[in-house]
């Protein structure tokens, strides 16, 4: 039977949601009607490669927004710690690297405030093959 690997997306948002503190929302867009009220995580997929049948490195960008750039800031820094913090335990995650450190951006119609990083992170199939990483 051929690997299959997990859907990075979800694995990120169930990781971080069973680590961050509550009152902090998940998701893989923003909803129209987000009023920046709580922070707000967004994991996005952007790429990355297959070594194959082993790891799928996929190339990650986690927004965190909030209505305040220091609050932000607190989220999104809790975030890349959990993040790096695997590379300590190993688990869900067969590693993971920073690829652009955290950046700030406003958002422009609703001046709501954006961090943003990119992570390479790297997963072993769920079934199959596991050999060769």
């Amino acid at each position: 039977m051929p690997p299959v690997f997990p859907d990075v997306e979800a694995i990120v948002i169930r990781f971080l949601r069973e680590r961050l503190p509550d009152g902090i929302e998940y998701g893989t867009f923003v909803p129209h009607d987000y009023d920046g009220a709580n922070p707000f995580v967004i994991v996005h997929r952007i790429g990355g490669y297959m070594k194959w049948p082993a790891l799928d490195n996929a190339t990650v960008e986690i927004e965190v927004w909030s209505e305040s750039r220091e609050h932000g800031h607190d989220v999104a820094q809790l975030v890349a710690s959990e993040l790096m913090g695997t590379n300590l335990t190993g688990s869900p995650f067969a590693r993971v690297v920073v690829i652009a450190g955290l950046v700030f951006m406003v958002e422009d119609l609703s001046e709501l405030s954006q961090w943003v990083g990119t992570y390479q992170i790297s997963v072993r199939p769920e079934r199959g093959l596991t050999h060769g990483a």
